[in-house]
């Protein structure tokens, strides 16, 4: 929906979409806009029940605007209008059948303004909750972060966040701490146990991180729940086929900051590994050498529960087995629903095998469904596709199936 912008409001704002929100309908936003356009601002919760078409509005709808923030402006307890759906539905029906009657309302407008039905008037969310819900809404933290308060001390800890990731500043075979809140997790099994994968949310971005020791996920089960706010030690790992981040420590975020001494200043705790052999088939192992320099002398100082329980985790370090490095050479991937392309996209944008090297490159074709029509789309021999690979696509979203590998 194009907006015009005011040259002559000095005070300008970054509006996000109706349509951008998860459960709102097409229909639905442009019923909303339309009635705003020609017919002025809804006055009140009433009022925008009375003037949409109520055959747009339904549960789902309007809990998502309300976890949004959508009916901020007529009430700052969000969670009023939550739960007062079916009261709103009622008086929306109701509504809408008086003004279809032929019969004249004597008290007009006098007696509408009495006879509203009060809504719930629970606590309002806590802040927590808040954030959570408003995640929910948009799929990431719009207004405000968890984390956003502890910045400064995530940081004086060595912590470093997303931007590191997505800008690619940080090297092969290197030890880091991130942080952030669990936005979502998918526990899996595999021939070589159970394995799982993260999406960490953080103040700048999002990212995903892989769990590959079950000793691991089955000690730290409650700290992978989504919202959970933790820090991670991860193992960077980069090769043609793009960068994976494996989790060998979970820690509490405040059990964190409050059992590790803090840094005068900020600082980045970087580790970094001795050089790996290039890949012939197996990796050159390194859990248990400790001879890596540290990026800050300071960080060594910090050698306190927590940072003992870091070390350990590296004990583990080389869990990758030979399979999940198996490449193919082609897969067929059914896609029955639009839904499932932008997350099909965004992963296989990462598994573009920018070697100059023949080997490795997978052939994928699309297959779409579309009503009582299929379609094939074969992409190009640019991707490296591999069996971790095949368990992330597999779980990525329900629409996306592997018919042929």
């Amino acid at each position: 929906m194009n907006h015009q912008v005011d040259q002559n409001n000095k005070t300008y704002a970054i509006r996000f979409g109706l349509g951008a929100i998860k459960a709102v309908g097409f229909n639905m936003m442009t019923e909303t806009v339309n009635e705003r356009n020609n017919n002025g601002k809804f006055k009140d919760i009433y009022d925008y029940c009375k003037r949409v078409d109520t055959k747009s509005i339904n549960k789902k709808s309007i809990e998502a605007l309300a976890k949004s923030g959508s009916f901020d402006c007529f009430d700052k307890n969000r969670r009023k209008f939550f739960e007062s759906f079916d009261i709103l539905a009622n008086f929306a029906n109701e509504a809408k059948e008086q003004a279809n009657s032929n019969q004249m309302n004597l008290f007009g407008g006098i007696a509408e303004e009495n006879n509203l039905p009060p809504l719930k008037n629970p606590t309002i969310w806590t802040k927590k909750q808040r954030l959570t819900n408003e995640f929910e809404a948009f799929g990431f933290f719009l207004n405000e972060h968890p984390i956003d308060d502890k910045i400064s001390e995530l940081k004086k800890r060595g912590i470093i966040f997303s931007t590191k990731i997505e800008e690619d500043l940080l090297d092969d075979n290197t030890i880091v701490k991130l942080a952030g809140v669990v936005a979502s997790s998918k526990h899996r099994s595999g021939s070589k146990g159970r394995f799982c994968y993260l999406n960490i949310s953080d103040p700048f971005g999002i990212y995903e991180v892989t769990i590959f020791d079950e000793a691991l996920i089955t000690a730290n089960r409650d700290l992978l729940e989504d919202g959970s706010e933790i820090v991670i030690e991860c193992l960077i790992r980069k090769d043609e086929g793009g960068s994976r981040i494996m989790v060998k420590g979970v820690f509490a975020i405040d059990e964190f900051i409050n059992q590790t001494k803090p840094s005068d200043k900020e600082f980045e705790d970087i580790k970094k590994l001795p050089p790996r052999k290039e890949f012939k088939g197996q990796d050159n192992k390194f859990s248990n050498n400790k001879n890596y320099t540290n990026s800050n002398n300071q960080s060594a100082q910090n050698n306190n529960k927590v940072n003992k329980n870091s070390d350990l985790s590296l004990q583990n370090t080389e869990i990758l087995s030979t399979n999940i490095e198996k490449n193919f050479d082609k897969i067929e991937i059914l896609i029955s629903d639009n839904s499932a392309i932008l997350p099909l996209k965004t992963v296989l944008s990462q598994k573009i095998n920018i070697g100059e090297k023949n080997d490795g490159k997978t052939t994928i074709i699309l297959v779409i469904n579309d009503q009582d029509k299929t379609t094939k789309i074969q992409l190009e021999g640019l991707y490296k596709i591999q069996e971790l690979d095949i368990f992330r696509l597999k779980n990525l979203h329900p629409k996306i199936k592997i018919i042929s590998i």
